[in-house]
């Protein structure tokens, strides 16, 4: 099986090659990957990952995203790991006297213009044995923003608008390229702190990274198996 890990950050991604490394040989022959670093942020996601997928040597099965994320729920507490089922862009439309309109609301795009259904980009059903597997990791809904929240009237407003779990900067991008590309894919993201606090002494993002190694390696560890 061919797959392509890919993580904004170095240190979120040295922790898949954690799990990898922690394989046993066999499950470990099982898997070809290519590890990708995206950068942060939708465009450069966008544009690394389009690339790779379209790369003619690399004919991928699977693509995963991976990473940490701000929760703005207390089913995902910092350390815990949730398994992203539905992604939106929260910050891309327009600002109005009435508030920010997404392009949807403002009758720019049709909110079931593919890839989007009801204004939200959902993830594929996976291999049974996968979806068994990662069972045990919640499923959350998430919303991809440029700018991370820091002001309680910006968080309340994307609660009220898309009713989020978790918050990241690449995650909606990661979505809309691979549903546009036919891939299956997964996203996976552990939380660091809560969105909104700014004190970053009150983050856990060693807690977070050592989740997201732990999660990686389970879902390895059911790709190989799959296979």
């Amino acid at each position: 099986m061919r797959i392509l890990i890919t993580a904004a950050e170095e240190e979120e991604l040295i922790t898949a090659k954690q799990a990898y490394n922690s394989l046993s040989k066999s499950e470990q022959f099982s898997l070809e990957i290519i590890w990708m670093l995206t950068g942060i942020g939708t465009t450069s996601a966008s544009y690394r990952i389009t690339k790779a997928l379209n790369t003619t040597a690399r004919n991928f099965d699977l693509a995963v995203n991976i990473g940490i994320a701000g929760s703005f729920s207390e089913e995902f507490p910092i350390g815990t790991v949730a398994r992203v089922e539905k992604e939106y862009f929260g910050d891309l439309g327009f600002e109005t006297f009435n508030g920010f309109q997404t392009l949807f609301d403002y009758n720019i795009l049709d909110q079931n213009t593919h890839p989007f259904k009801n204004g939200a980009l959902l993830t594929p059903e996976l291999d049974s044995a996968v979806e068994t597997k990662m069972a045990v990791y919640k499923k959350a809904t998430s919303v991809t923003v440029q700018t991370v929240s820091g002001l309680p009237e910006r968080t309340s407003w994307l609660v009220k608008s898309y009713k989020p779990h978790i918050e990241s900067m690449e995650g909606a991008a990661f979505f809309y390229v691979c549903i546009l590309e036919k891939i299956p894919f997964i996203e996976l993201r552990s939380v660091s702190n809560i969105v909104g606090e700014r004190d970053r002494t009150k983050w856990d993002i060693p807690l977070a990274l050592q989740s997201l190694r732990e999660a990686s390696k389970e879902l390895l560890k059911a790709l190989s198996i799959q296979n």
